[in-house]
């Protein structure tokens, strides 16, 4: 009803120029949330949030909105529209994240929802029709949690919520934040100095507890090969795609993660690896504790707030203050976050995500540029859509290969 209404409503409305001289922009909201705001005014509303000036006052005013309202409890429509409303809110302001932060916790009110809903919904149907195309009826769905174990002996266990095994539920299970994690420790290996690998595919997650104790999450297409116990003096694994780390403290057992010609030394701390083949770099950002690593001939150690970056054809090794420390884990916490990303870093992201192929037609994409985050829950079609307005990027889906275009001006 919400998501009908919306886009039925603002777009047969227009907003007259004179308004702003006449009325409080204050005043104006309060005139909307009290219900008696007019269609000119609400349409104006709506255009002032495309203002700089002034759309940083509106959003202080919905945040204000918001924490004076109690918590409501939002159907499974109104969380999706509240997902897609926070990225075109999250756009221009890329330095306002603490105001985003409070949005994404304290959304609640139904007429702010409204409001933004109808905003969204206006920006979405001004880009025109053709922001989307598909030539055939395809499901592509949001990724999941699922991974396949590979034993010592080279036999491979399907892992996900349908596992059919006795006894699985002692290694496999739902973490408490609800991610399917497998225990290591309570699938026994007969021999020890064997090792297993568990990896996702494209559209997978999971998590592993280790025998040690230290928890391990993989993003999308990515692995961990680890020993079925580890040894006396060092715990040692090794890693492919994007990858974090809750590392249990050992003083006497080091643990090392190897990945593309890099080693990173840890005693006891939390950081996370993205070291997919398709990036230039191998990136190591430290959330907690102290790590060394080692690559290239050198060795830099890493404190809180810091990450090392490993280019292994030129460039070396270098330590930087990571940008964004609290959207750092955003893939793990559900969320896609992009900040100034270009439009074909991110089609990187959605391919492992969604498991499609993105072609690009011919163009100079190299100012398609994008902030804001998405829920990892969306369909592909509802993300290509915030995408394609922001950007004026069209999308074809034929299959599993989506076509980006830039429309002829």
């Amino acid at each position: 009803m919400l998501g009908t209404f919306c886009l039925g409503f603002v777009v047969t409305i227009k907003g007259p120029n004179h308004l702003k001289s006449e009325v409080n922009l204050k005043e104006l909201f309060s005139r909307y949330v009290a219900g008696k705001a007019s269609a000119d005014e609400l349409s104006y509303l709506l255009d002032l949030f495309q203002q700089e000036e002034d759309s940083v006052l509106l959003r202080a005013l919905i945040l204000e909105e918001l924490e004076n309202e109690e918590q409501l409890s939002l159907t499974t429509h109104q969380h999706a529209i509240l997902d897609r409303v926070s990225v075109v809110l999250h756009q221009n302001i890329h330095r306002r994240k603490a105001l985003m932060r409070k949005l994404y916790i304290g959304w609640s009110a139904a007429a702010v929802l409204l409001m933004t809903g109808l905003w969204i919904g206006y920006k979405w149907m001004s880009s025109g029709p053709s922001i989307l195309n598909s030539t055939e009826e395809v499901a592509i769905v949001p990724g999941a949690d699922k991974a396949t174990l590979v034993l010592e002996d080279g036999r491979v266990i399907v892992l996900d919520s349908n596992t059919n095994i006795e006894g699985k539920e002692k290694f496999v299970f739902a973490d408490s934040g609800g991610m399917m994690t497998f225990s290591s420790a309570c699938l026994p290996a007969p021999e020890k100095g064997q090792s297993r690998t568990v990896q996702t595919p494209k559209g997978g997650q999971f998590a592993i507890l280790l025998a040690d104790g230290s928890k391990v999450w993989l993003n999308a297409e990515s692995s961990i090969t680890f020993p079925t116990q580890f040894d006396q003096s060092k715990r040692s694994v090794e890693i492919t795609g994007e990858v974090y780390f809750e590392v249990a403290k050992d003083q006497s057992k080091p643990f090392l993660v190897h990945t593309r010609q890099q080693t990173i030394q840890v005693l006891g701390t939390h950081f996370n690896v993205n070291a997919y083949r398709e990036r230039k770099v191998v990136q190591t950002s430290l959330l907690e504790g102290s790590v060394a690593v080692l690559a290239g001939g050198k060795k830099v150690r890493l404190y809180p707030g810091q990450m090392s970056l490993w280019n292994q054809d030129g460039g070396g090794l270098n330590v930087e203050t990571i940008p964004d420390m609290e959207n750092l884990l955003a893939w793990k916490d559900g969320m896609f976050y992009f900040d100034n990303s270009n439009i074909k870093e991110i089609m990187l992201v959605l391919a492992r995500w969604y498991n499609v192929e993105f072609v690009f037609e011919e163009g100079d994409y190299s100012n398609c540029v994008f902030d804001g985050m998405i829920s990892k829950k969306e369909s592909i079609n509802q993300v290509l859509k915030i995408l394609g307005a922001s950007q004026q990027l069209s999308f074809e889906i034929m299959g599993n290969k989506i076509v980006v275009s830039q429309p002829q001006s």
